[in-house]
């Protein structure tokens, strides 16, 4: 009898090595149950220890005028950073100095200003800004291009997601969330492919709000609902390859409803906390995600194999301090990982090397 009652105090321990950890599930929809069960899983052990990374480097340092404000999403050309103001107006260079260079843009409508920001993204030809309502195309030295019209309130869609072919938008008129859009002239969404349907739940705030990144090549493409502790991947030609599911003591203890205090007012949804708030291929084999309950959990996945594999999980630092950094963006560029967060004053970096 004690030896079977060993064993059975052992599962949960060999589940957390074998990667077979029992579902965690918050919520009772058929639609997440068909996304589950259409892709096998690679299960994410949240209750191993994270690695400290200190910055070595900084980028954003002032430059006459120019001040860096609340840093949001960068893309990289050449030897340029770019780097966006949270939900603002302009855009900064930095080179490699790491001293701000150029500011770009202005608030308005007009071609080449811009009205709250909410993602960017670099295609290895273009680049693509995207606002409340427009995308703005740019050349790899930020002159403008053109611009097209994506209805969507484009609070729902965290960052914009460009590849060769395809920019990836909010879904205007159907039941699904992610839609992907010609890079050509006239930017013709490109039926049927879809992500991400719309979930059966009470729409409180992070159900159906996503986010998206591809890889440079577009051969890969990860989707998530914020609320949610799932990453789904897809190939380039829109099929499911696999489902990257946390599961630990964290999430089995995560409440994702949030109520103010005395309940919400009558006839209101009570909200729900975000899970994941920052995913994006660094490039066509590493995936990072900012995600989990603990606020500050960054993971980093090798999707270069069939069976992928945890990098490394770890916690960021600015240049000698103790403090942590929400990310807000990350970027691989050169021998470093760049982080951004709308918290701090500059951009860090990390001396990157996994092998």
């Amino acid at each position: 009898m004690w030896r079977y009652a060993g064993i059975l105090f052992l599962l949960p321990f060999m589940a957390c090595q074998t990667g077979e950890m029992p579902l965690t599930r918050f919520e009772d929809s058929p639609i997440i149950d068909r996304l589950l069960d259409s892709a096998p899983h690679f299960v994410v052990n949240t209750d191993i220890e994270p690695e400290n990374w200190i910055a070595t480097t900084r980028l954003g340092i002032p430059n006459g005028s120019l001040i860096l404000g609340r840093p949001h999403q960068m893309v990289a050309v050449g030897d340029s950073i770019y780097i966006s103001e949270w939900l603002g107006h302009h855009f900064f260079a930095v080179g490699n100095d790491e001293y701000l260079s150029r500011k770009i843009g202005a608030q308005g409508e007009a071609p080449g200003e811009f009205n709250y920001t909410v993602g960017v993204d670099y295609n290895g030809s273009q680049i693509f800004v995207k606002e409340l309502g427009r995308i703005q195309i740019f050349t790899e030295t930020f002159e403008y291009v053109g611009s097209f019209f994506n209805t969507g309130t484009g609070m729902r869609h965290h960052r914009i997601a460009a590849s060769p072919d395809y920019i990836f938008l909010e879904c205007i008129g159907v039941d699904w969330l992610v839609c992907p859009y010609s890079t050509s002239p006239p930017h013709a969404w490109a039926e049927p492919a879809k992500l991400l349907p719309v979930l059966d739940l009470p729409d409180r705030s992070a159900e159906n709000s996503n986010l998206i990144t591809v890889s440079p090549e577009g051969d890969r493409i990860a989707v998530a609902y914020r609320g949610l502790p799932y990453l789904f991947v897809y190939d380039g030609q829109f099929r499911h390859l696999k489902t990257i599911r946390f599961e630990g003591s964290s999430v089995r203890s995560f409440n994702p409803i949030a109520a103010p205090p005395g309940g919400s007012p009558a006839g209101m949804e009570p909200g729900i906390r975000v899970f994941t708030r920052t995913i994006r291929f660094l490039n066509s084999r590493y995936l990072i995600a900012y995600a989990g309950p603990e606020r500050h959990d960054t993971y980093i996945f090798d999707l270069s194999g069939d069976d992928y594999r945890m990098a490394a999980k770890m916690i960021f630092h600015p240049i000698s301090d103790t403090k942590t950094i929400s990310p807000g963006d990350f970027l691989l560029h050169g021998d470093h990982l760049y982080v951004s967060s709308k918290f701090e004053e500059y951009v860090y970096g990390y001396p990157f090397d996994l092998e």
